[in-house]
């Protein structure tokens, strides 16, 4: 295979997967901008999650909430559990199972929703987090890939679920980032009227 061949395997494959998502997931993007919305007018918050790249895309979808997507509006409360070194680094061996749930029950309240990101679904401690923010009558967004491992399994009937039917985990990454986006401009059209 050429060089540039390799190149536009790679292209076409994100791009097919993304076709397949365009009908799969946008009512339920849709969705979940409501529920968030939703969530913020009663005085709650957005927690996020996630791990290794997962925690990049958890304070990019943060930032978008505070600051924009695109056009200028109000800043809306959400924040990222995967900022502050000094927590992330003092949990040790087993106990970095509950960095993420140990935030949920200081810093999570009814009404607040805890978003988990996930290539796989299988992150023991994104699955101590869902139970830790059920614990606190939260809603959970779950955006996942593949089967949506046990993080699919913690789903309960008033919880989000936007899964990418992909088991490859860089093309489910590609497609995460094309979420998040799609749902930042989703919860801007609402607010704003603008796209």
């Amino acid at each position: 295979m050429t060089e540039s061949a390799f190149i536009r395997r790679h292209f076409n494959e994100s791009v097919q997967l993304l076709n397949e998502c365009t009908d799969l997931l946008a009512e339920p993007i849709a969705e979940v901008a409501q529920g968030i919305l939703m969530a913020l007018m009663s005085d709650g918050k957005l927690l996020i999650a996630g791990n290794g790249a997962y925690a990049s895309l958890s304070n990019t979808l943060a930032a978008y909430m505070v600051t924009r997507l695109q056009d200028e509006r109000m800043g809306l409360a959400a924040l990222s559990l995967c900022n502050n070194p000094s927590v992330m680094s003092a949990f040790g061996g087993t106990l970095s199972e509950q960095v993420f749930a140990k935030q949920v029950h200081a810093l999570g309240k009814q009404h607040d929703m805890l978003c988990v990101l996930s290539a796989d679904g299988q992150c023991v401690n994104l699955t101590h987090a869902i139970h830790a923010a059920h614990e606190r009558d939260m809603h959970v967004v779950a955006i996942t890939g593949g089967s949506g491992g046990e993080i699919a399994a913690l789903l309960q009937d008033n919880d989000f679920w936007l899964n990418i039917p992909s088991d490859h985990a860089l093309r489910v990454l590609e497609a995460h980032q094309v979420t998040i986006h799609a749902l930042c401009a989703q919860i801007d059209q609402i607010l704003l009227g603008s796209l």
